[in-house]
């Protein structure tokens, strides 16, 4: 399997099996992770191989045609000095470089051709990759805004929920006994207090009526006497 379907595999097949179970999502997203670099890096050396060779056929071309170019330099000298042979075998070396470097033409171009596609995959995965690890950042993100949720909803319903409400409705039970209670001793304070106020006024009569009563008698007793005596019968 070649460095960029392993990647789609990766990238693939992880995000698959994340929506099949999302058991432990920080730790899962770790490994992904993880394994998206280590992918990305292994594509990464391979393209850096392919520009080395691109730039060391370049690099013999260049020297192949730098020789051509000594050795016609050399010719040159040669037939100056009026060595004319020499001359010859200096061309000779000067068209083999030459003929070297026209064949290293084909394979650079092609293996310049192959760097700047695998440049191109590369750019073209790393940024599906981080894209991938967007989207996988986000549905971890979402699972445990879920989750979370799912807590709180949890904590607040059924049998909790249930408690809450029974406790909050004694709570008001005992509000509204303390309030009764409390008028009640209201009621009554005031009961006692009329009681005692009325006690007081039948007090004061009574005194009265016995006052009036206890005149009225001194009054009679007076009355009588002071009336004569009856005459006695003889």
């Amino acid at each position: 399997m070649g460095v960029f379907s392993r990647i789609r595999y990766v990238v693939k097949g992880k995000a698959e099996a994340v929506l099949d179970r999302m058991e432990k999502p920080e730790e899962q997203l770790a490994v992904f992770v993880n394994e998206l670099n280590e992918q990305m890096a292994s594509l990464q050396k391979a393209v850096a191989r392919a520009m080395a060779d691109e730039k060391r056929l370049k690099m013999e071309i260049e020297d192949h045609l730098a020789q051509a170019a000594e050795w016609e330099s050399r010719a040159v000298l040669a037939l100056e000095s009026g060595n004319a042979e020499l001359a010859k075998e200096a061309l000779v070396k000067k068209e083999d470089r030459e003929a070297r470097a026209q064949n290293l033409q084909k394979p650079w171009k092609a293996q310049q051709a192959a760097t700047e596609k695998l440049k191109a995959n590369l750019q073209g995965t790393k940024e599906r990759i981080d894209e991938a690890k967007r989207k996988y950042t986000l549905m971890v993100a979402q699972y445990k805004t879920v989750e979370t949720a799912k807590k709180v909803n949890d904590s607040l319903s059924a049998s909790t929920s249930n408690s809450a409400m029974a406790m909050m409705d004694r709570l008001g039970d005992k509000i509204r006994t303390i309030e009764a209670e409390t008028e009640a001793a209201a009621e009554l304070s005031g009961a006692s207090a009329d009681v005692d106020l009325e006690a007081k006024f039948a007090s004061l009569e009574r005194t009265k009526r016995g006052d009036q009563a206890l005149e009225a008698l001194k009054a009679k007793l007076a009355a009588k006497a002071t009336q004569p005596d009856a005459p006695t019968r003889s």
